[in-house]
């Protein structure tokens, strides 16, 4: 309690204890109520202020109180209110605690002005009036105590707004009175004093809840301010959630909407909003109106299990029970972190961490009846990822008692890895991981590839194991997780050998650092390069590959954005003749397709060489861009060959201005082949027989034919290169003139 209190209540009991005084007194029990006043000495206790208002003799009406709790007294009306408010008595012409209160209507702090006059006429005659102007913005209530102190031929009356609302004339008085009238001021209060040769006086008080000025006109009344209402300003709740508690300080001013509009008082409030246990303050300094921001956002909480959702679920924050909840249900919250508590009869409590931003839109948690065995939950509960990512998830099991035999099943996406929370990998086992027996809850890690679909994606996750008696339990649940779209996009090449151009954009306007990396299916790094991009910005990667087959390329920035696209680079040269057949001396063709997959033309070289051939062979040649050409190139074989077969080294070349790179290579087979040997046409008039016959050299099965005439034998044989060549078994040939020859 303030000194100065003290002091006040030992004046009181002074002087009220000397005469016959009528105290107010206040109920055992508190009940609050829409009008209050605020001791600004918030040290206050209950018993202290009942002690000080118990002894105070208000006279002419009492105010009625309804209860104390502190520094905070509750009236049951505004008249009552605006009794305290006012001058004790006329003995003591003092304001209860020294008007170091603040009063507050419906919530609302409600400033009042306190106006002091001094009105006499000691004179003879007929009346005279005294006018006092108070002017307001709006209708504002008063509440007046009169003084009066006349003889018995002299009296006043006092007019509002040009109504009588007291009068007093012919009678001695000197009783005090408390007028509150049913109309409120709007302009004009009329003091009218008459009376003979008696003096008359009075002293009054006006007590006006709101803002006003005043002013008089009469020579006859002297007028104070006793209290200035101070200047107001007002703060406009913005927020997306109502029925909020309001404090200024420690003092509740009661419960609000959205829209609502408080006064207060120019200096510095400690505004504190709570709902439902959230609390929310700012330190706000009023010298203008200002409109407070409320950060409580209306999330929907899903509170489900197997069967679906629940209802009457008790919520704890912190510990701390707020409220009851049903599944679909708003929780009103402030942003921030919070370990949220659900619990309901016949089902494991559920205990989380949530934290609530902009970006929240559920608070969502499965909840598991006693009767299951294993209750498996996972962090992060939300996961948002995008495309061929690894995701990496932690799975908590735990059993209801000591289980036996635990399996883990792993269904409905590629899993990469699976480890305990030692950072031992378990091995896969057929079609599940083992993890042998649990007497309390295990974490397990589980890495998998998040897919290419974008949405909603699901991993199936079952359990399975025997309790002590040998009862085998089984839980299946899900895991949700969100593929979105990468916040950059990739113009992909048709992949080849040579250069590849990679154009990555920034969409989204952020800078952004971003890692480009291929790997080859051994995991060996072929490629790694980094650029920062600023917001929509374009860059292109330039990706040599040097051989044919399947790759990783992998596209990263920061820390969530790890994702990868396969790359399979296939040659755009395919030989078109694998294996060919020509004679010596004689000439051979290949062919070879080739695409061109760039943007450009391209120019290329094609050769093919070896021992049989005259010289080396090339053709230079181009294709346009996104074409298709088949190109051919001939060569010549030497006169004499040792072999019937050779492998012939073909090369393509891509020709830049940097030189030949060499796109592909492969072999030809050269087969060489004959064409025949023949039995000339002989002239009949020589005697000679007129069969051509044709050998056929290829036919594995005519090791030779023999041709026998009357003119001669002739024995024929293949001939196979490292082998004898033909033999002719020669018969005299009898000419017409019967002279011997032959050939």
């Amino acid at each position: 309690m303030k000194k100065h209190f003290l002091l006040f209540l030992l004046f009181l009991l002074g002087v009220m204890g000397s005469v016959n005084a009528e105290y107010l007194t206040v109920p055992e029990t508190c009940t609050p109520s829409s009008y209050c006043v605020v001791l600004d000495d918030s040290a206050m206790t209950t018993e202290a202020t009942i002690t000080i208002i118990e002894n105070i003799d208000f006279v002419a009406y009492l105010p009625v109180v309804t209860g104390v709790d502190g520094n905070t007294i509750y009236f049951a009306s505004e008249k009552d209110l605006g009794r305290f408010c006012n001058y004790i008595s006329a003995d003591y012409l003092q304001i209860p605690f020294n008007g170091e209160f603040s009063p507050y209507i419906n919530g609302q702090y409600s400033p009042y002005g306190l106006l002091k006059g001094v009105w006499s006429y000691d004179l003879g005659g007929d009346y005279v009036e005294d006018h006092i102007y108070i002017n307001t913005t709006v209708p504002e209530t008063f509440y007046m105590m009169l003084f009066p102190n006349h003889g018995q031929f002299s009296g006043d009356d006092i007019y509002l707004n040009g109504n009588m609302i007291h009068t007093s004339h012919d009678v001695a008085c000197t009783t005090p009175v408390f007028k509150t009238p049913t109309s409120a001021i709007t302009n004009d209060l009329r003091l009218v004093l008459d009376g003979s040769s008696y003096v008359s006086r009075m002293t009054y008080t006006v007590v006006i809840f709101g803002n006003f000025v005043y002013d008089s006109t009469s020579s006859y009344s002297s007028i104070y301010t006793m209290i200035a209402p101070p200047e107001l300003y007002y703060i406009t709740f913005e927020s997306v959630v109502n029925d909020f508690n309001v404090y200024d300080g420690d003092n509740l001013l009661g419960t609000f909407d959205d829209g609502d509009i408080i006064q207060f008082a120019t200096g510095t409030h400690e505004i504190t909003v709570e709902k439902d246990g959230f609390t929310y303050t700012e330190s706000v300094v009023m010298d203008e109106d200002y409109t407070m921001q409320l950060p409580f956002r209306s999330i929907p909480l899903s509170i489900e299990y197997s069967e679906g959702g629940l209802t009457d679920v008790s919520v704890y924050k912190n510990g701390t029970f707020f409220n009851n909840y049903s599944d679909g249900d708003l929780l009103d919250v402030l942003d921030g972190t919070y370990e949220f508590t659900f619990v309901k009869s016949g089902f494991w409590n559920e205990t989380e961490s949530f934290t609530v931003s902009n970006i929240t839109e559920e608070i969502s948690v499965r909840m598991y009846p006693e009767s299951v065995f294993f209750k498996i939950s996972n962090t992060p509960v939300e996961i948002t990822t995008y495309s061929n990512s690894e995701v990496n998830i932690a799975l908590n099991i735990e059993p209801n008692d000591n289980a036996y035999g635990v399996k883990l099943y792993l269904t409905g996406q590629e899993v990469l890895d699976v480890r305990d929370s030692s950072n031992v990998q378990i091995s896969k086992q057929d079609s599940y991981y083992l993890l042998d027996d649990l007497t309390n809850a295990k974490t397990v890690n589980v890495k998998i590839n998040s897919g290419t679909i974008l949405g909603t994606n699901s991993l199936a996750v079952r359990v399975t194991g025997y309790n002590s008696i040998g009862t085998e339990f089984v839980t299946d649940t899900t895991i949700d997780y969100e593929i979105v779209r990468l916040p950059l996009s990739l113009t992909v090449p048709n992949w080849c050998i040579g250069s590849n151009s990679l154009t990555v954009i920034e969409t989204e306007g952020e800078t952004r650092t971003v890692t480009i990396k291929v790997e080859d299916s051994d995991e060996n790094i072929i490629y790694s390069d980094s650029y920062t991009l600023e917001g929509f910005e374009t860059h292109k990667f330039n990706i040599d590959f040097e051989e044919t087959g399947d790759y990783k390329l992998y596209i990263q920035s920061g820390d969530l954005i790890n994702t990868y696209i396969d790359v399979n680079v296939a040659n755009p040269v395919s030989l078109t003749t694998k294996t060919i057949t020509a004679s010596e001396g004689s000439t051979g063709t290949v062919t070879v397709s080739i695409e061109n997959p760039f943007s450009e033309p391209q120019y290329y070289r094609l050769t093919i060489e070896g021992t049989p051939l005259v010289n080396s062979t090339k053709v230079d040649f181009s294709i346009s861009p996104g074409s298709s050409k088949v190109q051919s190139l001939s060569f010549t074989l030497l006169d004499s060959l040792d072999y019937d077969s050779y492998s012939l080294p073909l090369k393509v070349y891509l020709v830049e201005e940097s030189g030949l790179t060499e796109i592909y290579s492969d072999s030809v087979i050269l087969n060489i082949g004959s064409s025949g040997s023949f039995i000339p046409f002989i002239d009949l008039d020589d005697g000679i027989i007129d069969t051509v016959i044709t050998l056929v050299y290829d036919n594995y099965k005519i090791a030779g034919i023999l041709i026998i005439s009357g003119l001669g034998l002739y024995v024929v044989f293949g001939r196979k290169k490292g082998k004898k060549p033909l033999k002719t078994i020669k018969k005299p040939i009898v000419k017409k003139d019967g002279k011997k020859g032959g050939k």
